[in-house]
């Protein structure tokens, strides 16, 4: 059984990949209608080709939660997913 996740400590988060490609840090959360996490919304920290066809019109990264990998003093994600 996996430790249930606040969304409130996701915030702020640096984010990277499996793979170490620093991606950004988490600027918001979506949820499902029952409360399970969806979304990360991420703001990168700098322009880089590897990211830049994967922002969405605002210049963010939208990653489904279920890319998530590891949460701990980083968030780990598959990407590119």
């Amino acid at each position: 059984m996996t430790k249930p996740i606040l969304g409130k400590h996701l915030l702020q988060k640096k984010v990277v990949s499996s793979s170490g490609l620093e991606l950004g840090e988490v600027l918001d959360v979506y949820f499902e209608i029952d409360g399970t996490l969806s979304n990360l919304i991420v703001k990168p920290d700098h322009e880089m080709k590897e990211i830049k066809e994967h922002l969405n019109k605002h210049g963010l990264l939208d990653i489904p939660f279920n890319e998530v990998k590891a949460i701990g003093r980083y968030v780990i994600v598959n990407f590119p997913y």
